[in-house]
């Protein structure tokens, strides 16, 4: 009698393969089979399943179907060992059955269940042996013919493969990945070219489900591989596509499943990339969607969120309690995890020793588990537990096992963290300032060049913050200690050289509407409405490409950056640009860089000695005692406060000459060091140009006072007139301008032709009189203004075409498309006064000018009611090209330096062709807080006539000479420096740079 398969249709042709002498079992009763066929019985093993009636054996084989379902329920609710006994009780069944399709279909889900558990030892075992049974019941297979069993196995063999490529990317091992993906793609390729029938619909993926799951896998290899850009990406389309067949109901079930599985991937990715808000908003999600282990899991991450809102009593109660419900449910690798981050919270807490416990009760799970890369986080986890108690051979011994573990994985990203903490942990210690800076300086820059690869503006300010940040704060007191004076000022070059988006000028400004954020309440706007950015622009931070230091002179920091690149494997951008500006002819010039990196670090050299650099740090209380005065005297309003509120603040800051002056001197005393003011009195109307750090973004440099004798002590307040006899301000000796990012790429501007005027655009949906209402107020034929417009249209054609001066303010049309349009001719200039905002981040593509665009505009901001702002991020993937000179005149238009990425409207323009542009570095108020006098029109004439000159920079410093002239002479309200002082020029035309990326 032969129960269970139907016999093969002929007998075997050929002798028992070797692969099956020595097997007990081949997923078939064999024996029987042999006796089927009148072979010799004793080439084959008889086993108890030869004795089953067929009603036994069917009893039994849907028994075991059943307790499959059930073992499958289990695991999914991560009772891990409820599931544990019901597989192995399925393996009994197996056994009793002779069919190693199941007993390997329980093994390989077993696999499955002690990954996700943590238990990464089982996990690679129960894989490894369902491969090794495959090779062996393939080969029963083929020698009695029951391809029905191949493709049960092959079922199993791919569950197998799956736990095996996430092993091998969590242990470095991504060429294996790699090959084991590669490998069951080309099987699903091979079942689909099959002729029809021949493999079960399931196995042909009809809905792509498999593939998806393949794609989740690869995402993690990509981060693993240095790629979370990519992984970001990818994983986003992934969440797409699971929700096209969330509702098919033949893989209902696995698009649920797949669908968990890829936004807890999203929510890893975006809390390493700093996304916290996005990163709890999945963690939510998955949270509530899942009851008991699974809940818990979830909870973890979302009370580590709790924790960066400074609730860490909280956040450690509710991992503990998660840690219990995980530790009932045997999920040991999720109590690892737990414990991991209880001890991460109680290091931030200052207990060290606490800490250190629940780091060690994580490190025995790990190694239970077999858990590679656990104990490499272990091991730093305890060297920063050392340090922090100042038991340094400790710490070192734990660092130097981390550095062997991490070079034995080969993940660079892994040795560079290593080497990152080896290095601090040496310089604490005291060890060779030498030894430290060659260990250092290449992981610095190693972490600054990779913040790059993140996609999100979020993401690389996480890693700035965390990695990339904290490093070169190191690096740069360590260079400070050493008086490497060229080191740190290539690094200060290197910080300001920025970087721009990568040439896509791939939006249509006239084209259809893309995906976009829902609108903004208009109900509540600040002083500039603020229009939100939808959160996965389609532009790229790119890095700047390399920097050459002088004619005569390479970047000493070349030869460190190759051991970067060696060490850590990461690539700098292609091409070299310079990082000075050409000399103007007849006078100095001075280049100045400030860069923040814990204190502030300015260096200065001028074009007639390129190679002679200074280099100060600035003690970072100095830096925000500046910040502060500034944030006092500023026009632009606080986080809740009224313009109207802000405005009188501002022109009580300035209320009097006296006052003023004490803001331009402390200022000065704080941000100019002795050398360069004793150098600018030397210099015969020098040309400034500075390029300014997020922190001193808003410095109107021109109105600062020059000290004629620095203090040997930290000053009071009421010392600081005592190292000043006169009023002499940078204004009086020399011209200024700003400095473009190195890294911002240029191109040729537009041909000349007529000036483009954006007056006061009217703004769809907004009172003239509300936040986003008129800048000029009501204007008529007499206004000085308009006057200076119809001037201007007497000496030949303006666009848009106009008849008189009062045409071109207050215009309906003056849209992105028409935009679009007027700069499609020759434009020797283009003026915009108006609204100018940013969205409260680190994004620059969120800085935004307000013109006459409507919701139905396509562009990349959510539209604020009826209106849609035209962002930096328009303007840099739209086709729009830039005049040479270009004035932006609004609320802070030259904001983006006060950004980590400063790419907003300013360098938009800027990358979009103009070589100069004028901008404000505050907030301006309007004319109407000036009674009897109209200073915004002041302003505009003064920039528009500048820009028709042949030197704007020179002629915008002239101008403001004569207002600070009329400040001295008579300090009242209408002529406060609160109305003229921020405007400043950005200059790229002489710096020599012309390129495209």
């Amino acid at each position: 009698m032969l129960a269970g398969f139907p016999p093969p249709l002929a007998s075997p042709d050929r002798p028992l393969p070797a692969e099956l002498a020595d097997a007990v079992s081949h997923g078939y009763n064999c024996r029987c089979v042999a006796r089927h066929f009148g072979l010799d019985p004793m080439a084959y093993q008889e086993l108890p399943a030869c004795a089953l009636s067929q009603a036994e054996y069917d009893a039994l084989l849907t028994e075991a179907f059943a307790v499959q379902t059930e073992a499958k329920q289990l695991a999914a609710t991560r009772d891990v060992a409820g599931a544990q006994q019901a597989y192995a009780r399925m393996r009994q069944l197996a056994q009793q059955l002779d069919r190693v399709s199941l007993e390997v279909a329980a093994v390989s889900d077993l696999a499955a269940v002690c990954y996700s558990a943590g238990d990464l030892r089982n996990a690679r075992q129960c894989a490894e042996a369902v491969l090794g049974v495959f090779a062996v019941s393939a080969a029963a297979v083929v020698h009695f013919g029951q391809y029905a069993e191949l493709r049960m196995i092959e079922g199993s063999r791919e569950v197998a493969e799956r736990v095996l490529i996430s092993l091998s990317t969590e242990e470095g091992d991504l060429a294996r990945a790699r090959q084991l993906l590669a490998d069951q793609r080309r099987r699903a390729a091979f079942r689909k070219a099959a002729e029809p029938g021949q493999f079960p619909r399931e196995q042909l993926d009809p809905h792509g489900a498999d593939e998806l799951e393949l794609r989740v896998l690869e995402v993690r290899v990509q981060v693993a591989a240095g790629d979370p850009a990519g992984a970001r990406d990818a994983i986003d389309e992934i969440l797409t596509g699971l929700e096209r067949i969330s509702d098919v109901d033949e893989v209902r079930g696995q698009a649920a499943s797949l669908q968990a599985m890829a936004r807890a991937e999203r929510a890893r990715i975006r809390q390493a990339g700093g996304e916290e808000a996005d990163a709890t908003a999945d963690l939510l999600r998955l949270n509530a969607r899942h009851e008991g282990p699974a809940a818990a899991k979830f909870a973890i991450g979302l009370a580590e969120t709790r924790a960066l809102d400074g609730d860490l009593p909280g956040a450690m109660a509710e991992i503990v309690k998660a840690r219990d419900e995980l530790a009932a449910a045997g999920v040991t690798g999720d109590v690892a995890e737990a414990s991991y981050a209880l001890g991460a919270l109680l290091l931030l807490a200052g207990d060290a020793a606490q800490a250190r416990d629940q780091f060690e009760h994580a490190g025995k799970l790990w190694a239970a588990n077999g858990d590679t890369p656990g104990a490499r986080r272990l091991a730093s986890a305890l060297a920063r537990c050392a340090a922090a108690e100042g038991d340094w051979i400790s710490a070192e011994e734990h660092v130097a096992r981390l550095r062997a573990a991490a070079r034995e994985s080969g993940e660079w990203l892994e040795c560079l963290r290593a080497d990152y903490l080896s290095a601090t942990i040496g310089y604490h210690r005291g060890e060779n300032p030498r030894a430290v800076l060659d260990l250092l300086l290449p992981v610095a820059l190693a972490a600054q060049e990779y913040r790059f690869a993140f996609a999100s503006a979020q993401a690389r300010t996480a890693w700035a913050n965390s990695v990339a940040g904290p490093a070169t704060e190191l690096l740069m007191v360590l260079l400070t200690q050493l008086g490497e004076t060229r080191l740190t000022a290539e690094l200060i070059e290197r910080a300001c050289a920025a970087g721009a988006y990568p040439e896509d000028r791939s939006l249509n400004l006239t084209g259809a509407l893309p995906a976009l954020a829902p609108p903004v309440d208009d109900r509540q706007l600040p002083l500039a409405a603020l229009g939100s950015v939808t959160s996965s622009l389609p532009l790229r931070l790119a890095p700047p490409p390399g920097l050459r230091w002088s004619p005569s002179s390479p970047m000493e920091l070349d030869g460190w950056s190759r051991l970067a690149a060696e060490r850590y494997g990461c690539r700098s951008a292609p091409g070299t640009v310079e990082t000075w500006p050409a000399a103007d002819a007849g006078r100095e010039t001075f280049i100045l860089r400030y860069a923040d990196a814990g204190h502030t670090y300015l260096s200065w050299r001028t074009t007639s000695d390129l190679d002679t650099v200074h280099t100060h740090p600035i003690d970072a209380a100095l830096v925000e005692t500046a910040r502060g005065l500034l944030a006092e005297a500023s026009p632009t309003p606080r986080e809740g406060e009224p313009v109207g509120d802000a405005v009188r603040r501002s022109l009580d800051a300035f209320g009097s000459f006296a006052a003023e002056q004490r803001l331009a001197r402390v200022l000065a005393l704080n941000l100019l060091p002795a050398d360069l003011v004793a150098r600018l009195r030397r210099a015969t109307r020098p040309l400034l140009r500075i390029q300014p750090s997020p922190a001193l973004a808003a410095v109107p440099w021109g109105l600062l006072a020059l000290p004629d004798r620095r203090p040997d002590h930290v000053l009071d307040a009421d010392e600081v007139d005592t190292c000043f006899e006169s009023d002499t301000r940078v204004l009086d000796l020399a011209d200024v301008s700003l400095l473009a990012p190195a890294g911002i790429p240029r191109r040729e501007p537009a041909p000349a032709g007529p000036p483009v005027y954006l007056l006061d655009p009217r703004i769809p949906g907004q009172s003239a009189f509300g936040a986003l209402g008129s800048v000029l107020g009501r204007q008529n034929g007499a206004s000085p203004l308009i006057r200076h417009l119809d001037a201007q249209l007497a000496a030949g054609p303006v666009r848009p075409a106009a008849a008189r001066g009062l045409d071109l303010v207050r215009r309906t049309d003056t849209d992105r498309r028409r935009l679009a349009g007027l700069l499609a001719e020759p434009c020797s200039r283009l003026v915009f006064a108006g609204h100018v905002s940013r969205i409260q981040d680190v994004h620059g593509a969120q800085t935004a000018l307000h013109l006459s665009c409507s919701a139905d505009l396509p562009g990349t901001a959510a539209p604020i009611g009826a209106h849609r702002p035209f962002t930096a991020a328009d303007l840099a993937l739209s086709e729009v090209d830039m005049p040479a000179r270009v004035a932006l005149i609004g609320c802070a238009s030259a904001s983006d330096f006060g950004l980590p990425e400063p790419f907003g409207v300013l360098l938009a323009a800027v990358a979009s062709g103009a070589g100069l542009v004028a901008a404000t570095v505050w907030a301006l108020p309007t004319s109407a807080a000036a009674p009897g006098a109209d200073p915004m029109a002041e302003l505009i004439i003064a920039v528009d006539t500048a820009l028709a000159g042949a030197d704007p920079v020179a002629g915008l410093c002239a101008w403001q000479r004569t207002r600070l002239a009329r400040w001295r002479e008579r300090p009242e309200p209408a002529r406060s420096p609160v109305f003229w002082a921020a405007l400043t020029c950005l200059d790229a035309t002489d710096d020599g740079k012309t390129w495209v990326r």
